[in-house]
């Protein structure tokens, strides 16, 4: 099963082999929604911080990597690179559906067998029990359906008022 509702961040980390490398990019720490005047800034700083996820992961695993990550292999439907899948799905939830409207932060956790990436909101949470369970919002995105299918584990800070959605990557 690729959703798990039951790991947690610290059987991820065993998992990974965490080697003390925790990383945090904060994009939007107030308590406020974004708006119109806002979304420009916000946008190109979770873009940015997109990038910054996606090139650490690319320098520590570089040795051992086939095809780099890249996000614009979302664009180009490369369902393979689930990295950026994930960044982007997770992403563009937070952007529509969080209270505030854009993430928080991202985390990344190195390791010496894999990563675990995590897009946090801040302000109100969602039972995503609930919506893998009956299928909300089954036509206004992509994400749970990436969720469902992807090689990687997919698992939540608190799967009834989940803040945070992460995704587990092991080198295969």
């Amino acid at each position: 099963m690729v959703l798990d509702f039951e790991k947690n961040l610290s059987e991820a980390l065993k998992e990974i082999d965490f080697i003390d490398n925790h990383q945090e990019i904060v994009i939007h720490d107030k308590e406020e929604q974004r708006e119109l005047f806002s979304s420009c800034g916000l946008i190109e700083k979770y873009g940015r911080a997109k990038w910054q996820v996606v090139d650490l992961v690319n320098e520590q695993f570089s040795a051992v990597l086939k095809d780099k990550f890249d996000l614009y292999n979302w664009l180009n439907h490369r369902e393979e690179d689930e990295l950026a899948y994930f960044l982007n799905e997770a992403g563009s939830n937070c952007l529509n559906y969080a209270e505030f409207k854009v993430p928080w932060r991202m985390h990344l956790w190195l390791g010496k067998k894999g990563f675990v990436v995590g897009m946090e909101q801040k302000g109100h949470g969602f039972n995503a029990s609930a919506v893998d369970e009956k299928r909300l919002k089954e036509n206004e995105g992509a994400a749970f359906e990436f969720f469902r299918n992807c090689r990687s584990q997919i698992f939540f800070d608190d799967a009834r008022e989940a803040r945070m959605v992460l995704m587990e990557w092991l080198l295969k």
